[in-house]
């Protein structure tokens, strides 16, 4: 994937996408990179399910080894599957290999979008590990949506890529369990998991310079589907480790620039000015 991103940069930059299912992650990710989204690297599991979908269509193996009995004996009895319909079961594999990209990427210093639900506290805490050990200056914005929102958003989806599949355009629409979408909003006051990791891994990690939650309503909504989701929390650390404070000024759609960090080790070299450790000598 990275051969097919030449404009990558690689100045430690990183943006961390949190949100359910639905949320408006992309619109958000469009809008906030802008100009600059081609310096960006994407990391994003959803991405890899495709990839692999359309080479184990190309291989045959989608049809001798991905798809169930059970499907193939409903689809001799009339029904249609498109093939993201059946996303889930190479779940394991697409994961696999987003992480795999996202350790070489932090690895090499390139610049990524890591665009995740981020439902697991434990999982939000390694990604983050790993890009404050590499000396990344990482931004992290959840999207959120009430759970009606994203159930039904996650229906259109799922509806619209199966039409556009009938015509012959894509392999239809992802389906998501409404057993993940429980698990999800499980947070005691009914709001999601990914709301409270974004904001734990914010208020933890010294490499956080910058922390926005995004949300739209169900009123909103229903008033505008399309209007993206509306800016509501905007804190930052003006150097690292600082305290995070409500953001002075500056405008919300602003990608993380590259900043100075002394005393940084970034794959053998520190900020500007100081050498770093040898490679050999790297994470001991």
């Amino acid at each position: 994937m990275r051969t097919e991103k030449p404009g990558v940069r690689s100045t430690y930059r990183a943006i961390l996408l949190a949100g359910p299912p639905g949320a408006g992650k992309s619109t958000v990710r469009e809008m906030v990179t802008g100009a600059g989204q081609d310096e960006f690297l994407q990391i994003d599991a959803d991405d890899m399910k495709e990839r692999l979908l359309r080479r184990a269509l190309a291989d045959k193996s989608y049809d001798s080894w991905i798809k169930p009995a059970a499907v193939r004996e409903r689809e001799q009895a009339g029904e249609r599957f498109h093939p993201m319909e059946l996303s889930s079961l190479v779940h394991e594999e697409s994961a696999f290999l987003a992480e795999r990209l996202r350790v070489e990427s932090i690895e090499r210093g390139d610049d990524i979008v890591i665009d995740t639900v981020l439902s697991s506290d434990t999982k939000a805490r390694q990604i983050m590990g790993e890009l404050e050990r590499a000396g990344y200056d990482v931004q992290v914005m959840d999207v959120e949506v009430p759970r009606e929102v994203s159930d039904e958003r996650i229906r259109t989806r799922w509806r619209e890529g199966n039409e556009r599949a009938e015509k012959g355009d894509g392999l239809g629409g992802r389906w998501v369990p409404s057993e993940f979408g429980a698990w999800v909003y499980g947070e005691p006051d009914g709001r999601s998991r990914p709301e409270a990791n974004a904001r734990m891994v914010a208020e933890e990690s010294p490499a956080v310079s910058r922390y926005r939650v995004y949300w739209k309503t169900a009123e909103q909504e229903r008033e505008d589907p399309r209007a993206p989701a509306t800016l509501v929390t905007d804190m930052s650390r003006a150097s690292r480790g600082g305290p995070l404070v409500p953001t002075r000024s500056g405008p919300t759609t602003e990608a993380p620039r590259a900043r100075p960090l002394p005393g940084i080790t970034r794959a053998g070299r520190t900020a500007p000015g100081r050498p770093g450790p040898a490679r050999a000598d790297r994470g001991r």
